[in-house]
């Protein structure tokens, strides 16, 4: 199964702050080249999960990047990313049940929780 990029991109990124646990704004460049990302998709991905209430993003010098969300599920990112999984669209009316079971998945698994 192939997963959206950005999607994938963002469960990376969360996980990698999550474990640096810090308050501390951390840097793109940073983050990217431990992840091996592209600096400048890294950078389009968190301005999702920032417009989102996910991330947190300073500018400048002393600038970068931290979790701004209390807690963040699977469905979260996924709805971010790739947008909300609407079981209730005509066209999609035989997949309803294995969508929402999908959706209801994503929402019981946790990638953040502040302590």
């Amino acid at each position: 199964m192939r997963i959206n990029q950005d999607f994938g991109m963002s469960v990376q990124t969360i996980l990698f702050l999550k474990d640096r646990n810090s308050t501390e704004f951390l840097q793109a460049g940073e983050i990217a080249k431990t992840l091996n990302f592209s600096v400048g998709y890294l950078q389009k991905v968190v301005q999702t999960l920032s417009k989102h209430g996910i991330l947190e993003c300073k500018r400048g010098r002393i600038g970068g990047i931290r979790i701004r969300a209390k807690v963040i599920t699977l469905y979260d990112l996924w709805k971010a990313t790739c947008g909300d999984l609407n079981v209730n669209e005509p066209s999609l009316a035989i997949m309803k049940k294995p969508l929402k079971a999908f959706a209801d998945s994503m929402r019981e698994i946790v990638v953040y929780k502040k302590s």
